[in-house]
């Protein structure tokens, strides 16, 4: 059983009362510019420079590119829908860049605000958006907690207040492809420190 933030005991004197604090936020949170800055260079290898190749702005892959596994992909790990008007080898404004990354981190931020019911320090919830913005917040055929979603699968243990284990869930949390990304989510997640390096 996780322990209590604060306990007291009613009655019906109007004198007495009790002050519960935490250090952790309470909703609505929102993705930090701290967060934005670590899961740039997750995504983009550095914030602004060059990146195997690839031109990067504020963060964002401008060129548009193979992500390895035959998928369009531009900006912060947009992938490139038909809609887009779009092919390999296009470049786009950085604001068009920022536009599809505020898109895609919509349904990332509503998914841990409605499925998280504990207080967060920034960190830990920057921690989740980054997890979620890479492996996505829905429910997968061949997740092992098939047909819950990834976002509820996470926020389980933290609504239990099973912080202690997050290093451990996340570090397998669909890692298959990216264990050094969740490596450093879940360091992130623990020690509050920002440091995507790879």
């Amino acid at each position: 059983m996780p322990d209590a933030l604060g306990t007291a005991l009613t009655n019906t004197d109007p004198n007495s009362s009790v002050t519960v604090r935490s250090d952790r936020l309470g909703k609505p949170w929102r993705f930090s510019t701290d967060g934005y800055q670590f899961m740039a260079v997750l995504e983009s290898g550095v914030v602004n420079g060059t990146y195997l190749g690839k031109p990067v702005v504020n963060g964002f892959i401008v060129k548009v590119y193979d992500d390895g596994y035959g998928i369009p992909t531009v900006g912060l790990g947009h992938k490139v829908i038909p809609q887009d008007n779009l092919r390999i080898g296009d470049v786009i404004p950085v604001e068009r860049a920022q536009s599809f990354f505020e898109v895609n981190l919509q349904p990332i931020e509503k998914a841990i605000n409605n499925d998280v019911r504990v207080p967060l320090y920034q960190y830990e919830y920057d921690a989740l958006v980054s997890i979620l913005y890479n492996s996505g917040p829905y429910p997968r055929d061949g997740d092992a907690w098939y047909p819950k979603s990834r976002c509820k699968y996470l926020a389980d243990y933290l609504n239990r207040g099973e912080y202690d284990r997050m290093r451990d869930v996340i570090r397998s949390f669909v890692a298959h492809r990216v264990p050094w990304r969740r490596r450093l989510e879940a360091q992130l997640f623990v020690t509050g420190v920002y440091d995507a390096r790879h």
